[in-house]
């Protein structure tokens, strides 16, 4: 959240890279935690399509920023109830509000950098 010059509440949403297994989820839950992020939306589109593996991160900035750009959270397929140990806003309906910018994490093979994409 430092480096990026933004506030929690100038995130719009977060899109998680969410795989829905015990240590990843966990994993992100604290590190939204720690970044002040638990107030935001939350959401993972791998309920949609299954994890592509590499191209996941991708697949998700571009899903990210076409729904940044039409000002709407997009909702978690098939999420029922939470797992994790810190509670999150997950995103389980469309939400349409106004969004400057979103976090993208991809947690997965070597790649743990988080993304921030705002609106030009």
């Amino acid at each position: 959240m430092r480096r990026s010059r933004l506030e929690p509440s100038d995130i719009g949403f977060v899109s998680a890279h969410g795989t829905a297994t015990l240590y990843n989820d966990e994993m992100e839950a604290k590190a939204f935690h720690l970044s002040g992020l638990q107030n935001v939306p939350v959401n993972s589109l791998k309920g949609n399509y299954g994890h592509t593996l590499g191209a996941a991160g991708l697949i998700e900035t571009v899903a990210g920023i076409y729904a940044m750009k039409h000002g709407v959270v997009l909702p978690t397929a098939g999420f029922e109830s939470s797992g994790i140990s810190h509670s999150l806003m997950v995103s389980s309906q469309i939400e349409k509000r106004p969004i400057r910018h979103f976090l993208k994490t991809t947690s997965g093979f070597g790649d743990a950098m988080p993304r921030w994409c705002s609106a030009a």
